[in-house]
């Protein structure tokens, strides 16, 4: 009866999620969110999709493939080093003829199969992110990929250059903008509700606590860049999507609990204080691995009181 259960409340939410695709998507470049003209109703057919990365990434980009369906998008082509895995993986999508291959170069150089590709997602390790999305954007596909584009910022500033002549949606995977809680939040501060003056967002002091679970594994931490860049990077993309403010200092301690990750000479639990042009204060506290769950928090303090967002519970 408990499988039942989960079985109907899995169908629900699915139906319920295709329901918001069909009535629009939003975009979330401006200070609000707002509807562009993109639905189901306007689709001729699925998105068909080219998936490079089939681990830990890729695995989740695969779980939202499974529940949103062939209706929306349909799995086209996996490609994984690991051919065999990628084979393995393109049996279960065979509905939509499905092909597996070693390299994103090999699907871009067959001409029939790239044909069939609208949209490319790249979910591989984070120092190949940089050459895949040069290589997906030149063909003028339809692109997301897993932070960070790069660690370098010359080569951010190329890819973003890149996608701005293709004309082509480009997306980093900063999934927490799309999270119902936090859009809330932003929208509640972009309506003035901290704020005592029109035009301000009256924001004092945000505290974001980000805390993961489960612990990665080491091959996936050896290629990830390291805390910050693969961790830390969310929150202070959220300070941002909320404030749309950059920092003028960073201040930040840790400590490495784990000896596995001390081995790779990065932290497992930081502390950050940032300090803002407009006096807002903010503070992130870190940690790789928290015992009881994922946690995700965010308390925004302003001019006229405090909103929060809290994690959900299932």
């Amino acid at each position: 009866p408990r499988a039942s259960r989960m079985e109907a409340e899995r169908l629900s939410n699915r139906e319920a999620l295709l329901e918001r695709i069909s009535s629009g998507c939003h975009e979330l470049d401006g200070p609000k969110a707002v509807g562009v003209s993109a639905s189901l109703a306007q689709l001729d057919s699925p998105v068909r999709i080219c998936l490079v990365g089939l681990g830990r990434a890729g695995a989740f980009h695969m779980q939202s493939l499974r529940f949103v369906g062939a209706r929306v998008a349909q799995l086209v082509c996996v490609v994984d080093t690991n051919l065999e895995l990628a084979r393995r993986t393109a049996t279960e999508f065979a509905a939509s003829d499905c092909v597996a291959r070693a390299t994103l170069e090999e699907v871009m150089a067959d001409v029939a199969l790239a044909g069939r590709v609208d949209a490319i997602i790249i979910a591989s390790t984070t120092d190949t992110h940089y050459g895949l999305c040069k290589l997906a954007l030149s063909a003028s596909k339809a692109t997301f990929t897993e932070k960070p584009i790069s660690h370098h910022a010359e080569e951010v500033d190329e890819v973003i250059c890149l996608a701005k002549a293709a004309r082509v949606p480009f997306l980093v995977g900063y999934q927490r903008r799309c999270d119902r809680n936090f859009r809330a939040l932003r929208d509640l501060i972009a309506d003035g509700a901290l704020s005592s003056e029109p035009g301000r967002h009256g924001v004092r002091v945000i505290k974001c606590t980000s805390r993961d679970n489960p612990r990665p594994p080491e091959e996936y931490l050896r290629t990830s860049g390291g805390i910050f860049h693969d961790m830390l990077s969310h929150d202070f993309d959220m300070i941002h999507f909320l404030t749309g403010e950059i920092p003028d200092e960073v201040f930040t301690v840790g400590h490495c609990y784990d000896p596995a990750i001390a081995a790779l000479d990065d932290v497992d639990t930081v502390v950050v204080t940032l300090r803002y042009a407009s006096g807002l204060l903010a503070t992130v506290d870190s940690s790789r691995v928290a015992a009881y769950g994922y946690d995700q928090r965010v308390e925004v303090f302003g001019e006229r009181g405090m909103l929060t967002a809290q994690n959900e519970s299932r």
